[in-house]
């Protein structure tokens, strides 16, 4: 399946499912323009209007832990994030591995919970180094 089909089958489940708030017309005008742009080369980067694969924080907490496994202390980080339109399709599409790379994390210790609303996530990190002292 190409990329503007995979486009094309999960704009029209997203259009399906908000059908009330989404006028028809004004939907397949803008699917019309990001399919015209799939597999074209981007001129220039810097300027482009292009979509944009990116990520929102909402919020971030951290706190000290001990793994189960072996007693050793850990930082469990717990961020919330909002996915823009391009980061929810890739997600759709390509699971969990984009947003880890977009964050520079390993699958190794990372858990992503995408919530009931399409475009949050968290993001669970455990941090094997050892806690600083004045967190113990």
């Amino acid at each position: 399946m190409s990329a503007t089909e995979n486009i094309n089958r999960i704009a029209t489940g997203v259009f399906d499912k908000y059908r009330s708030s989404i006028p028809r017309k004004a939907f397949k005008q803008a699917m019309a323009a990001i399919t015209a742009e799939v597999g074209k080369p981007d001129p220039a980067p810097a300027t482009s209007s292009r979509p944009i694969y990116d990520l929102t924080l909402l919020c971030r907490a951290s706190f000290p832990a001990t793994l189960e496994a072996d007693g050793h202390p850990c930082i469990v980080e717990v961020t919330v994030y909002r996915l823009n339109a391009v980061a929810v399709v890739s997600f759709t599409l390509d699971g969990p591995e984009t947003i880890l790379q977009h964050l520079g994390l390993s699958e190794a210790d990372t858990y992503i919970t995408r919530h009931e609303v399409d475009d949050i996530v968290t993001v669970v990190h455990i941090n094997r180094e050892e806690a600083i002292t004045w967190q113990r």
